[in-house]
């Protein structure tokens, strides 16, 4: 029997929809959960790892920061061998190249950690079912957890030197560091005096600063226009020092060294009495000798006045010596 254009669901009809919606639902928010989405198709890569480090089931798969799939599972290799094999199912449309490496990282303190494929160079286009070469990052968490130890006790020195730090800012302190401060903004008013009465300074003594300036600028002014022939100067020096360097200065003043170390030698040599000019100064033998030598020329001379006719005698008829009368030699 026909019902009519105008057909109506019932109550049942509604219900009936309504319920295979939700079971429906359920169904792929259990596979999305399980790393499947049924309503995509994917390529599934496989890594084999020697752990987890902290991937679950649904985790993203990244490729240059852009998520482009989820975990779909994550297995023993066989029943011998305990090492991890991570399915990682990528949509289709994005192609991953032979040679890529899958990484475990940690994506963020928000995101937790995920696989990062890095994409290798090879032109060829991997498979689906195809292993990618695996590796796994320490996490920064996982590297902090060896310090633990050490955080610890340097938290509990710092609470120590806090403590201390309380201690020493009682009363007193706080007192003798308001009254510095106090030192601290006095000194401060006097350097600003200072600069106020440098200020003055300058602004008296501007035409004088200004006669310097230009004074040193004319001085400049001459040395620019006298550069060449300073630099003839310069180059008739250098000139001269080389002449000086080729004429043997060097040698010359080494040589002179030499003399005056060898009179010097011989001076200490004189002053020590060696040698016969030393002995001639510092030994008075000589001088003793001399005097007497002298006071017998002297006697001599005396009596050579005195007596001549002992030194010189004529005798014309030969008659005898008379004997003198003249006093005796002193």
């Amino acid at each position: 029997m026909s019902t009519g254009k105008h057909t109506r669901f019932t109550k049942e009809w509604k219900i009936g929809l309504v319920s295979t919606v939700i079971v429906l639902l359920f169904v792929w928010v259990c596979f999305f959960l399980a790393g499947k989405n049924i309503l995509s198709s994917e390529n599934v890569y496989y890594a084999v790892l020697d752990e987890t480090g902290g991937v679950n089931l649904s985790a993203p798969v990244v490729v240059n920061g852009k998520k482009v799939g989820r975990v779909s599972s994550i297995e023993f290799v066989s029943e011998t061998d305990h090492r991890i094999k991570m399915g990682l199912g990528v949509k289709k449309k994005y192609k991953i190249n032979k040679g890529s490496v899958a990484s475990i990282e940690s994506l963020g303190l928000m995101n937790g950690s995920g696989v990062v494929i890095y994409l290798g160079n090879d032109p060829e286009m991997c498979m689906s079912g195809d292993f990618l070469q695996g590796q796994a990052v320490p996490d920064m968490l996982a590297q902090l957890a060896p310090m633990q130890a050490t955080i610890g006790s340097i938290l509990t020195s710092l609470d120590s030197i806090l403590a201390n730090v309380n201690a020493v800012l009682d009363k007193e302190a706080v007192g003798g560091l308001r009254e510095s401060l106090a030192a601290l903004h006095g000194s401060m008013r006097n350097i600003e005096s200072l600069t106020a009465h440098a200020d003055a300074l300058v602004k008296t003594n501007e035409s004088r600063i200004n006669k310097l300036v230009a004074n040193v600028e004319g001085l400049s002014g001459v040395l620019n226009g006298k550069k060449d022939d300073l630099a003839s100067a310069i180059t008739n020096l250098a000139a001269i020092s080389d002449t000086l360097a080729q004429a043997g200065i060097g040698s010359s003043m080494r040589s002179l060294k030499e003399s005056l170390q060898q009179a010097q030698s011989l001076l200490t040599n004189i002053n020590a009495g060696e040698g016969s000019v030393g002995k001639l100064l510092t030994d008075d033998t000589l001088y003793r000798n001399l005097e007497k030598s002298a006071h017998q020329l002297n006697l001599l001379l005396q009596d050579l006045r005195v007596n001549p006719e002992r030194y010189v005698h004529i005798s014309v008829f030969g008659r005898k010596e008379k004997a003198s009368k003249k006093p005796p030699l002193e």
